[in-house]
């Protein structure tokens, strides 16, 4: 076998373990639905990665990848994903470290600082300026079941214990919270836009005198102040 033959033969062989490669990893991506779709962006999850990849959808490049950690490294997983369409923005849910993350496509977005409220605030820190560059709002506690604001930067989420509460995503922080005794379900309930802000139509369920049976009610929140309304 003579020198050349053999260099032919390992190169095709590298090539195709490459394109091997390059198929398993497009057929993963196929073979798993994206948790979140816009004419433009497809956002996957990969679980055991701790990480999120996001596509173009036209040309199915990847645009960019993020691993879902908190400052101390500690990775969570990905519980729900909203599309604020207003905003530009897809919204990231991390249970177990109490985040919420705003990942902006807006070509026109501010550069974001990774850092505390005063390192963005003054400027401080690297600038992230690539697309979807991570808006993280530390939560108190960790929320799920959320309901975006379609014309307002808020969102409201809930435990399973009736905690309740309203974040602005301007200014990465809750405005109000209410404390239910029963659970309560934004992610189940209805916003009303009345012009000058929106109504929640909060869900309660509780347990009625026979324990087999739930009873719903409705309490009524203004996204803007946090406030109850009367009826």
């Amino acid at each position: 076998m003579s020198h050349q033959f053999t260099l032919r033969l390992l190169f095709t062989t590298c090539l195709g373990i490459f394109n091997t490669q390059l198929l398993a990893q497009s057929s993963h991506l196929e073979s798993t639905s994206p948790r979140l779709e816009t004419q433009q962006y497809q956002l996957f999850e990969e679980v055991e990665k701790h990480q999120v990849r996001i596509l173009d959808r036209a040309t199915q490049k990847t645009l960019r990848v993020l691993r879902l950690q908190n400052k101390q490294e500690k990775a969570s997983r990905l519980s729900t994903v909203l599309h604020h369409e207003q905003r530009q923005s897809f919204i990231l849910v991390l249970p177990d470290i109490a985040e919420l993350w705003e990942l902006s496509y807006d070509p026109k977005a501010e550069p974001v600082y990774q850092g505390w409220v005063h390192d963005y605030q003054m400027g401080e820190g690297i600038a992230d300026t690539q697309l979807f560059a991570p808006r993280k709002t530390l939560l108190s506690t960790t929320l799920d079941c959320f309901i975006l604001d379609p014309q307002r930067p808020y969102i409201a989420g809930a435990d399973q214990h009736g905690k309740f509460q309203i974040i602005n995503l301007d200014i990465r922080r809750r405005i109000i919270e209410h404390q239910f005794a029963n659970p309560v379900y934004p992610c189940h309930s209805k916003l009303e836009n009345t012009g000058a802000t929106s109504v929640l139509h909060l869900e309660m369920k509780s347990s009625g005198s026979n324990l087999s049976e739930t009873t719903s009610s409705i309490i009524l929140i203004d996204m803007k102040t946090g406030k109850k309304l009367a009826r």
